[in-house]
């Protein structure tokens, strides 16, 4: 039986009911994960999925000592979510599990998105969104979402008078209020007949520093061409005269001048803050080292430290914005360069011999609590969208259940299959342990595997590189261990119970020596992603968040894969472009899990 019926499924009313979390309704996250649960009552007979969800405030937590501005990944407050597990009321039978749940939210994050859902996603779950105002785009860089200084929900604007108070993320930071969908079968598509079943749910929330990032327009190692640019220093006390070279040797320096380009012409749209520690670094060389800064005695330190953000005429009749900058020491104590080149500036728009300013409060703390950053969650709860049936309606559907007949209906699902490859492997055999008898897709996501510390995450130190180019000139990723990476990869195929498919190899070189785009494989990615109910609005992220897919039906099939032998055959044959990082992949198998209610009794048929 379908209790799915137009004929006799009548609705009589809908609300939404709030369910606490069982275990609190505070948590801090820091260095390690921890867990939430709730547990929908019975009282809820029926929910739809689709229109419920978490809602929360969320803060980023940072200790005072690390002055530089942090946000939220770019995905939003769902990326919170490390794995997800859906138990029935006994909690004994599992009816969905996602391991790596948050990467499912960074692809319907990269995907499935346009400007009128990033906006949503912006204004509900504090997704970040490209500004004009000083997103940069000066040199045609790609459009950053994590340079918002205007409108970012994770701390509070700027104002235009001069500053001279440290920052503190603690103070400065916006408490996000977020309402995050559950992207799981339970809570998508149709109503849900919780009275049959009941519903649990374990939450397990990743590590902070997996989900805070430092703005792109202040690291090194991100989009590098939207960085201030520095204009001048006082390298002559007093001398009205501020402009470059600034040679190693003994000049003094107590203020920098930053070029007006890419509208950085006021405090508001300074991306640096009072008390952040930076440093210089040629704008359009990708691996060029940062300018040796010492103190007027010549000890070495790991850059000058901002004091005071004004503006002001160094001279020119051009009001700039200027640093006043010290060497960590207190007001008024100077920092002069030691090489190893000397810092020029132009101010004709030339990237030539620009010098871009960097941040280096998260590259090198003082110590290693500096960069323990946490999140809190307050006021958690789950948000259920009940629907109410027609007494008559539920009085037949659960005689028919006790009359010896059974209820079976199906749930969109995805299970994740993880295996693993060394960097050194040229050629790679990865099994895919699928029994699903209704699959749709396999989408699998190969993550950077390597371990970084707090410092490296916060601000993308030593991370893939996703492009090097005249644009960016490096980009490397925010989200290892998240967003996919081609590394390498030469071409890949599946081979399904002995068949080899597609009938070709997938050629990705193009893609992964970041020179081009490979058709064939964006034209399997879209079917991929399209048969796993991800609808691929945007492949603007093709490249940042590399995937694998094949569909397994056309016009959104499905495919049985019980008893079959799944193997995923990558090569990576390019001695140019030869892989650089280890890798974790998930193979997450979407499919379609059946429901069967017999009895009183529960069945899960994957």
């Amino acid at each position: 039986m379908s209790y799915w019926s137009v004929s006799d499924s009548v609705k009589i009313g809908e609300e939404k009911v709030a369910i606490r979390a069982e275990n609190g309704l505070n948590f801090t996250i820091g260095q390690s994960s921890r867990k939430i649960q709730f547990e929908i009552p019975d009282s809820v007979a029926f929910f739809s999925g689709k229109d419920s969800y978490l809602e929360f405030d969320v803060k980023i937590n940072a200790p005072n000592s690390l002055h530089t501005r942090l946000q939220w990944d770019q995905g939003g407050a769902g990326m919170m979510i490390q794995n997800l597990r859906l138990y029935d009321r006994s909690r004994g039978k599992l009816l969905e599990e996602i391991n790596d749940y948050n990467q499912i939210v960074a692809l319907q994050s990269d995907y499935n998105t346009d400007d009128s859902l990033r906006n949503t996603r912006s204004i509900k779950e504090g997704a970040s969104v490209y500004s004009p105002i000083t997103g940069g785009a000066v040199y045609g860089n790609t459009k950053s979402q994590m340079a918002d200084l205007n409108t970012n929900p994770w701390f509070k604007k700027s104002v235009s008078a001069t500053n001279n108070v440290p920052y503190a993320t603690n103070i400065v930071g916006n408490s996000f209020h977020a309402c995050v969908p559950i992207h799981s079968g339970i809570f998508s598509g149709k109503v849900y007949p919780n009275m049959l079943t009941g519903c649990y749910i374990e939450i397990d929330c990743i590590r902070a520093p997996m989900v805070i990032r430092q703005l792109d327009s202040v690291v090194q190692n991100r989009r590098r061409s939207i960085n201030p640019v520095i204009w001048g220093a006082d390298i002559v006390a007093g001398s009205v005269n501020k402009e470059l070279p600034w040679a190693p040797g003994a000049d003094n320096v107590v203020e920098i001048y930053l070029d007006a380009y890419g509208g950085i012409d006021s405090v508001a749209k300074c991306p640096f803050v009072v008390g952040e520690v930076i440093n210089f670094v040629p704008q359009n060389v990708a691996g060029a080292p940062v300018i040796n800064l010492t103190t007027a005695g010549g000890v070495a330190i790991t850059g000058a430290t901002i004091q005071e953000i004004g503006v002001a005429d160094p001279g020119d009749g051009t009001t700039r914005v200027r640093l006043l900058v010290n060497d960590g020491t207190g007001p008024g104590n100077a920092v002069r360069s030691a090489g190893p080149a000397t810092i020029t500036a132009t101010t004709d728009g030339s990237m030539a011999t620009n010098f871009a300013v960097i941040s280096m409060s998260a590259q090198s703390p003082v110590a290693a609590t500096d960069t323990d950053v946490s999140y809190t969650l307050e006021n958690v709860n789950l948000v259920v969208h009940e629907v109410k049936m027609s007494p008559e309606y539920v009085k037949t559907m659960v005689s028919k259940a006790r009359s010896g007949g059974s209820i079976e209906f199906d749930i969109h699902s995805i299970t994740n299959h993880k295996s693993a490859i060394t960097s050194s492997e040229r050629q790679a055999a990865v099994q895919i342990h699928a029994n699903n008898h209704k699959a749709k897709s396999i989408i699998v996501v190969p993550t950077d595997a390597t371990i970084y510390s707090n410092s490296q995450l916060l601000s993308s130190v030593n991370t893939y590189i996703e492009t090097q180019d005249v644009q960016d000139v490096v980009l490397r990723s925010s989200r290892p261990g998240i967003s996919g990476i081609a590394d390498g990869l030469s071409q890949y195929q599946f081979q399904i119970d002995g068949k080899l498919v597609p009938s070709r190899p997938v050629d990705c070189r193009k893609t992964s020596s970041r020179a081009s785009i490979s058709p064939f494989h964006l034209y399997e990615l879209e079917k991929g992603l399209s048969n796993a109910e991800i609808p691929p609005k945007s492949f603007r992220e093709f490249q940042r968040n590399f995937v694998i897919s094949r569909a397994m039906g056309v016009n959104k099939g499905v495919h049985d894969l019980r008893n079959k032998n799944i193997t995923l055959n990558l090569e990576y044959s390019d001695v140019n472009n030869p892989p650089d990082k280890p890798k974790l992949l998930s193979c997450f198998v979407s499919h379609l899990r059946r429901l069967i209610i017999r009895d009183g009794n529960l069945e899960v048929v994957h």
